[in-house]
């Protein structure tokens, strides 16, 4: 082809700008396969412009009333070039309504001299002042007479799923509109089933996005991971649900390649698959957007991870293109055996055209391996529309090795002058630590008390008669910062934290004779307030180290891993490798130890990896050959040859401060979780320094020293809710408190562990969400709730709100249907009579009819019908049916005689743990007299809820927190 091509980067991996001519635009697919004979798949982005001639529209005067069914308020959170973009649907509007607010003056973009400097504008500001987005908005402003690249009608393959199956995916198949203003933002995601997508600018401003490169897609995944490990442990394809924002000083800073370019209007922009993109525009404009496939997404399709916590999350099979486009393969695929990895720099098939015999030298190592060399133990997932997905589905990509090349990010550059524009080098910025951190670590190094952590040295063991005490030299002096005491050294003679001298409790605090609490009783010899006993402490660390999670760091989260893990068991098994070795997956994300350092290595890359992290993600368990304490090497920062580790010590044996009880932040507690030393020459629980967000861990790889100084002094005001019940006199410690609103419980990290309180990894830049028991609701599986015989004693929810006892009456089967609306929100609990009208469309001849159907004697209508729906306020809205669901039902009669129906989740036996909010709302029969609802009135408030779009439905805020956050 002749048309001319534009790199922004003058090489194969920099952004691609092509300018075809007439004749070459007139056939979409076979230009696509050019661009990618270019190699414009490299980078994950291309523009296109158009020929000056062709026109999609004649004019766009006319579609001022065109509305808008569901647009969404952008509200962004997060700090330091990390954020989370919650969606918050507002009500529809017209595009004359939504272009008068685009250009008020509080959401007008600012003035700016080039795009360079309004990138910098929206990254500042783009916490401030919440925009409104028009997206997924059905629809296309094409003229039906444009038949050169209309998105309503690219004939792709993709276009398989409708002709053969019948199946319409709004916004896959289907165009969508998207109406932005200033600081309207695109998260970071690929598309759907990693397809490709096509977005076309139709007028306004320009539109800015970045790109990461396909071959790169693994890293931006881990980053995220690692500052969102909270969403990223809910769903492993938490980046789909387009929440997360990283900016691009974070993607240097971390080593991440990334391309960024500026869409004009009147230009077309493609991704292509497994692209990660996102991006913002400069003010009010409108694109249209739709997927496309070609002959190389299949392979991504076949492979590509998706979202699981979502209903309406596009799952396409991928047997019809399987079957069609590689029927060799297509018996390996329905076994689960057809697993290659994916080579992203080579072009689909299509292209050869162009390539000649070039593209077999390309294709040629892309499939030397046969199938049967492929991963044989992989049952693979083979997706159907409304399926669910398989909790233990695992990506069979090959992992990609992470280069040590410079990253060269584009500038944001008018089209005129892309032609000459070079990259620029990236420089990774390293920001040092404060003088006195500095001075500290180096004078830590060098401190006796600091040994080698691996020498071999002879085990002994050590009686608990065995103490040494020593007074404090003079050389102390108190360093005082964020109203934190800290004790530094300038000479190091031997500590003893324990004499009475130093001690932050009374000597003779004492522990009950007898536990009460199951939790505590394995505990009685482990308190510190107790006599130090070795033998106990080796006892109960050689327990631990045998079960579950095996690591007595990983414990802070064993408890919430068990909790809402379903194949807990499957994900914390023990490896055994060559030479006895044990293995296994640590529950602790790195984030956790690098919440506050701003080091990146020499290349660039920032510590978000760990080396003693094997690639299948487990970690070597090594014990203490002293004190028996069980650790991941990753967990604790272990290093040393495969001998060492063998007859390895912790750093509290390691440095003869067997009888160094004390945590600095839990100085009460027992000692079997590993200690580490801090900057003022205490020790201090790795697990309680994870866990106070302000505790800072000063060499990231080795998890030591521990700098305290930041820990404001209120932390150590809080009472321990489980201490104090405990002790005869007041404890002092860091406490920690529950992550839930206002909620004031606190309590010591390792007593909060030992008593079972819920803690998971929290989303950067929180480190751990702790869920105490005043808000750890318990949650009645299914498959336990017992059935209801007739005349059995229940307690029950009443119309008012409140719980009364009641009895079963009568035991029926109830028909409910499950839709979805228009403008993405859906409804799982309407009844078979809220079905007005079945809109039946003619596909072939584009054509529709109404006709009226009685759901209750007909039954429900096919799955994927158009129907209508009157809603509990009168109004009628459409929807396309899903599936009907039968519950059974429960007739209830309360004491004064008053009958309501309720399902299964409505009633508590009289021997089921009631949850607090059931207790709080007890009742007795005489409460009904001041009951104030007419029975139509609760009829049509109680009828069914309808659920936001799932897009934005987790995304959604409370008023009161929304608030909260505008102010």
């Amino acid at each position: 082809m002749a048309s001319d091509v534009v790199s922004q980067n003058h090489g194969t991996k920099g952004i691609m700008t092509f300018y075809p001519t007439a004749a070459e635009f007139k056939d979409f697919s076979r230009y696509i396969a050019y661009m990618e004979s270019q190699g414009a798949h490299k980078a994950g982005l291309a523009k296109i412009v158009p020929p000056k001639e062709w026109k999609p529209r004649s004019s766009y005067d006319d579609i001022d009333n065109l509305m808008i069914p569901a647009p969404i308020q952008q509200v962004v959170t997060g700090q330091s070039g990390l954020f989370t973009q919650y969606n918050i649907q507002k009500k529809s509007m017209a595009v004359r309504e939504f272009r008068k607010i685009a250009n008020s003056d509080k959401f007008c973009s600012p003035h700016y001299d080039d795009f360079e400097e309004l990138e910098r504008k929206y990254w500042k500001n783009v916490t401030f002042n919440p925009p409104i987005y028009g997206a997924d908005v059905n629809g296309t402003l094409y003229d039906p007479d444009v038949k050169e690249w209309n998105i309503c009608h690219l004939d792709t393959i993709l276009d398989t799923v409708e002709r053969d199956s019948g199946i319409t995916i709004e916004g896959v198949n289907t165009p969508y509109l998207y109406f932005g203003m200033w600081k309207t933002t695109f998260a970071w995601h690929t598309e759907d089933m990693d397809l490709y997508s096509i977005n076309y600018l139709h007028f306004g401003e320009p539109k800015s996005w970045y790109c990461v490169p396909p071959e790169h897609g693994k890293r931006l995944e881990r980053l995220a991971k690692g500052f969102f490990p909270g969403s990223a442990q809910n769903c492993e394809a938490f980046l789909r649900h387009k929440m997360t924002l990283i900016s691009p000083s974070i993607l240097k800073k971390y080593g991440i390649p990334f391309e960024k370019i500026t869409q004009e209007a009147g230009e077309f922009m493609v991704t292509f698959p497994y692209a990660y993109h996102a991006g913002f525009n400069h003010g009010f404009n409108c694109a249209e957007s739709t997927n496309f496939a070609t002959e190389r997404w299949i392979e991504y399709g076949k492979q590509a991870v998706l979202c699981s916590c979502r209903k309406d999350m596009v799952k396409i099979s991928m047997d019809v293109f399987v079957k069609k486009f590689q029927p060799d393969r297509y018996e390996h695929w329905l076994a689960g055996r057809d697993v290659v990895p994916i080579d992203h720099s080579r072009p689909t098939p299509e292209a050869k055209e162009f390539l000649g015999e070039s593209f077999n030298d390309i294709t040629s190592s892309s499939y030397s391996s046969s199938i049967e060399g492929c991963w044989e133990d992989g049952e693979r997932k083979r997706w159907v529309i409304y399926s669910e997905l398989a909790q233990n589905e695992s990506e069979a990509q090959k992992p990609v090795v992470q280069e040590q090349e410079e990253t060269k990010p584009k500038v944001l550059i008018p089209v005129e002058s892309q032609a000459g524009v070079e990259k620029t080098e990236v420089v990774p910025t390293v920001t040092s630590a404060p003088p006195h951190t500095q001075t500290q670590s180096q004078d830590l190094s060098n401190e006796k008390m600091e040994a080698p952590k691996n020498n071999k040295r002879k085990v002994f063991i050590i009686s608990s008669s065995r103490f040494k005490f020593s007074c404090l030299s003079p050389c102390y002096f108190l360093y005082c910062n964020a109203f934190t005491i800290v004790f530094l050294l300038q000479l190091y003679p031997p500590i003893c934290l324990s004499h009475h001298l130093f001690s932050d409790v009374y000597v003779d605090v004492e522990v009950e004779q007898e536990e009460k609490e199951e939790w505590a009783k394995p505990l009685t010899q482990l308190w510190q307030c107790r006599p130090y006993n070795p033998e106990a402490e080796r006892k109960y660390n050689k327990s631990m180290g045998q079960q579950a999670p095996y690591c007595s760091i990983c414990l802070l989260f064993h408890t919430y891993h068990q909790s809402e893990s379903t194949s807990a068991s499957s994900t914390l098994t023990l490896v055994n490798r060559p030479g006895g070795q044990q293995w296994s997956r640590p529950l602790i994300p790195e984030m956790c130890f690098n919440t506050q350092s701003n080091k990146t290595t020499d290349s660039g890359e920032g510590q978000l990896s760990n080396p003693h992290v094997a690639e299948d993600g487990t970690s070597r368990l090594v014990s203490c050959a002293q004190c028996c304490v069980r650790v991941h090497t990753s967990c604790y920062g272990v290093s040393g040859d495969e001998e060492e580790l063998d007859d390895w010590l912790c750093a509290r044996c390691e440095a003869d401060a067997i009888t160094e009880k004390h945590c600095t932040l839990d100085n009460v507690l027992f000692v079997q979780y590993p200690l580490h030393v801090c900057l003022s020459h205490r020790w201090v629980h790795v697990l309680c320094a994870i866990t106070v967000l302000e505790a800072r861990f000063v060499n990231i790889t080795e998890r030591s020293p521990i700098d305290l100084s930041a820990i404001p002094l209120p932390r150590f005001r809080l009472k321990c809710a489980y201490c104090r019940k405990r002790m005869k006199r007041e404890v002092k410690g860091c406490c920690v408190q529950c992550s839930h609103g206002r909620c004031s419980t606190a309590f010591h990290p390792t007593c909060a562990q030992a008593a079972g309180i819920l803690m998971h990894p929290d989303d950067w830049p929180f480190v751990v969400f702790i869920t105490c028991h005043r808000h750890r609701t318990p949650v009645i599986p299914e498959a336990s709730m017992r059935e209801l015989a007739v005349g059995q004693k229940v307690i029950c929810k009443y119309k008012n709100g409140r719980y009364y006892h009641s009895d079963v009456v009568e035991l029926t089967t109830a028909t409910f249907y499950e839709v979805v609306f228009d403008d993405g929100s859906y409804s799982d609990n309407l009844f078979p009579e809220d079905i007005e009208i079945n809109l039946m469309t003619d596909i072939k001849q584009d054509s529709q009819s109404f006709r009226n159907r009685d759901c209750v004697r007909l039954g429900p209508p096919s799955e994927g019908d158009v129907v209508q729906v009157r809603w509990t306020d009168g109004l009628i809205y459409g929807a396309k049916f899903v599936a009907s669901h039968s519950i059974p039902m429960y007739l209830v009669e309360f004491e004064d005689g008053s009958q309501i129906t309720v399902k299964r989740e409505d009633i508590y036996t009289l021997d089921e743990d009631l949850p607090k909010r059931v207790k709080s709302r007890m009742s007795v029969a005489s409460d009904m007299r001041f009951e104030l609802f007419a029975q139509s009135d609760v009829k049509q408030n109680s009828k069914r809820q309808r659920v936001i779009n799932s897009r934005y439905r987790e995304d959604y805020i409370e008023p009161v927190i929304y608030r909260a956050i505008m102010e």
